[in-house]
């Protein structure tokens, strides 16, 4: 198998849109379309789990444990699931690899890789944006993801890893989600996959109080962020094996991730929660999470201090946290570019440019980082 790959800013990615009946149908449309991505994923988590030293049979095992905890917890998701299998000729289970690859890395020592997520909460005009980073392996590996709605499901619009339902996007309804990998003592396999709820959250949230209340209603077992974020406010849900707490912006100025007085929240890879802390791990141990965390918080204070001269202050718009999460050589890597002749499973890169704007029902997706100049910007209007 090549050792190459290509490098996220010159991807462009294939767009599924699909309108469908149902979620059935829409499922098997998927499997379907998209069945030359799924196998290649699917090969490409295989190479990447044995690299991480998990066995075949503790995938196998993993992936199984989490398609019963989903059945349970979603049918309707897990009969799309089935319908997507289908669709592309692979058993559930082998498609769970894919599904519940965060579940599955729980057993590994060290994630693999890293995100950085900013938000800022003003009633009515809340936005976010995230450098959603990756092994650089599957920089060809996910792609533009525009979801008809069905009976009781919103239009949703992000992006997702081939085989998933959803990842990271906004729906019809304003309700959009972003999401970071966390590390934690309480970890383990075989929970609901972390990617199933986004999907959830995404096809059934029409307001911020249901989407928390999916997130909350959810049997977890691997740690993660999940922003969400509306018109009316962004909240962060840490979630640490079984357990989540809530997150939201104060007027305050501290070091516990509320930074100023106008409702900014920043996210890495680090838990910022008190209640979480104990148990709290580093993703791997050369993490960046804590440098790259200081550097948001630095630049974030550098644009209050800014914005307080203007007269009346102004918006904060999705272009202004495009900056703040754009660097380049000498800053901490908030866009994070392999370095030269990095190994295979120790080349992390920013894949996708995400800004979400919930007020206008707008997102903007580019392949690559900010600092790559957001060539092959896609925005979607819901």
């Amino acid at each position: 198998m090549s050792t190459e790959f290509v490098p996220a800013a010159e991807v462009r990615p294939v767009t599924f849109a699909v309108h469908a009946s149902d979620h059935v149908e829409r499922g098997h449309r998927r499997g379907e379309e998209l069945r030359t991505g799924i196998a290649s994923t699917l090969e490409a988590y295989r190479r990447y789990f044995a690299h991480l030293s998990i066995t075949e049979a503790a995938v196998e095992s993993s992936a199984a444990s989490s398609w019963q905890r989903l059945q349970e917890w979603w049918p309707t998701g897990a009969e799309e699931v089935v319908a997507v299998a289908a669709g592309a000729g692979i058993d559930v289970t082998e498609l769970m690899e894919i599904v519940a690859r965060t579940e599955i890395m729980t057993q590994a020592p060290a994630a693999p890789t890293e995100c950085s997520t900013v938000s800022h909460t003003s009633p009515g005009t809340s936005v976010a944006a995230q450098n959603w980073d990756w092994a650089a392996d599957f920089s060809t590996l996910w792609h533009f993801n525009d979801v008809g709605a069905v009976p009781g499901q919103h239009r949703h619009v992000g992006i997702a890893e081939f085989g998933m339902l959803g990842k990271i996007g906004l729906n019809e309804a304003g309700v959009g989600v972003l999401l970071n990998i966390l590390k934690h003592t309480r970890d383990t396999d075989g929970g609901v996959p972390i990617h199933m709820i986004l999907a959830r959250v995404l096809a059934e949230a029409g307001t911020l109080a249901e989407a928390l209340e999916i997130i909350d209603s959810a049997p977890t077992s691997s740690s993660s962020i999940i922003t969400v974020i509306t018109a009316e406010a962004a909240v962060q849900v840490e979630i640490a094996g079984a357990h989540k707490r809530e997150r939201r912006a104060r007027a305050v100025h501290g070091a516990d991730g509320e930074t100023g007085e106008s409702g900014f929240l920043i996210h890495t890879n680090h838990f910022l929660h008190p209640d979480l802390l104990d148990g709290a791990l580093e993703l791997r141990p050369d993490s960046t999470s804590q440098e790259r965390y200081r550097h948001l918080a630095e630049a974030v204070v550098r644009f209050e201090a800014e914005r307080a001269l203007a007269r009346g202050g102004r918006a904060v718009t999705v272009a202004d946290l495009t900056k703040l999460v754009t660097t380049g050589p000498g800053d901490a890597p908030v866009c994070c570019t392999p370095a030269p002749g990095a190994a295979y499973g120790d080349r992390s890169a920013t894949l996708v440019s995400v800004r979400i704007d919930p007020a206008r029902k707008q997102i903007d997706l580019a392949p690559g980082s900010p600092a790559d100049g957001l060539h092959g910007n896609r925005r979607f209007q819901l």
